[in-house]
Parts: structure tokens; sequence; C-alpha cells
């Protein structure tokens, strides 16, 4: 099953200031061997990345790559696009890496439902049985460890200055 590791407390202050707007597909490239029709064997990679940042507006681009394999080759394979655009409320900047946490985990949710139509759409146009894009998992980054004990010092540092006499 997909998934990705996200930091929710990153990707939460940007979605709770954030609507998305649109989502619109922006390009398709697909391919198949009409004279192959066993059973498909799916492989589905899906990144997304921030395109552009500027004022309030916040667009993110999904990109989905889709191969099949029968047991015999690869006989399917397509690069899906779809730009999401994001209004962002407020004045306060937002940090780069909230934004890219944002993205993995928001463009993804958001534009996984369009995926899996076109997907769906895709493989029965290609002449084979409709792929189902499975049920995408988040999974948490785990919480960074810090250091809370004091380190012990050295001898020189624990020793006392004497006073002369």
């Amino acid at each position: 099953m997909p998934q990705v590791t996200v930091d929710f407390a990153a990707a939460g202050r940007v979605a709770k200031r954030s609507e998305l707007k649109s989502i619109r597909l922006m390009a398709v490239s697909a391919q198949c061997d009409p004279k192959i029709g066993a059973p498909l064997e799916p492989n589905v990679d899906v990144k997304c990345e921030v395109a552009r940042h500027e004022g309030s507006t916040l667009e993110i681009v999904a990109t989905c790559q889709f191969a099949a394999r029968t047991t015999q080759a690869q006989v399917a394979e397509a690069t899906i696009k779809y730009l999401l655009v994001y209004e962002v409320q407020g004045s306060e900047p937002l940090a780069p890496e909230d934004i890219t946490e944002f993205a993995a985990s928001n463009g993804t949710l958001n534009s996984w439902p369009f995926l899996r139509a076109f997907l769906y759409g895709l493989t029965t146009d290609m002449g084979y049985a409709a792929y189902t894009l499975p049920t995408f998992h988040f999974v948490p980054k785990p919480l960074e460890k810090k250091e809370t004990a004091e380190k012990p010092k050295s001898e020189t540092e624990n020793a006392k200055p004497h006073a002369k006499a």
C-alpha cells in the first residue's frame, strides 16, 4: 500500500491557514501494449512538490508515475500531473520545511481521488481490468530526541578556584 512519512505538526501549521481553491489536470502521457491482456501488476508512485508560493497563493504539483506489468512484461505506463492551488490566509510567513510537509501530505490527500478516477478510466480504456488505487496511508515522522539530560562536567569544570592566601 502506498504511504508517505509526514511531520503532521509542520503540515498542520500550513493546513490550518490554507484552503484548496482548484485542482487541474496539467499533463498526461500514457501508452500501453494492446496485444497483451493479462491481469495487471501495478506500481504507483506519487510525489507532491511546491511549484510556487507567492503572497497568498501556494501551488503544488502532484506527479503520479504509473507502471503496470503482467507476468510477461511491462504493458502500460502513464505520467499524470495535477496542479493544486491553495489560498493561504494571514500575513505571517510560513517556514519552508512546513510548506514541504504540507505539499507531501495535503497535495497527496487532495489529488488522490482524482488520480484514482483517472487511473480507473485509463486502465479500462486501455483494455485492461479497471485499476483502483488503494487507500493511501500517512505515517507520522518520529519525533526527534532532544538532549534533556545535562552532560556531566569534567573534573576541571567541577574544580573551584582556590583563593590565594
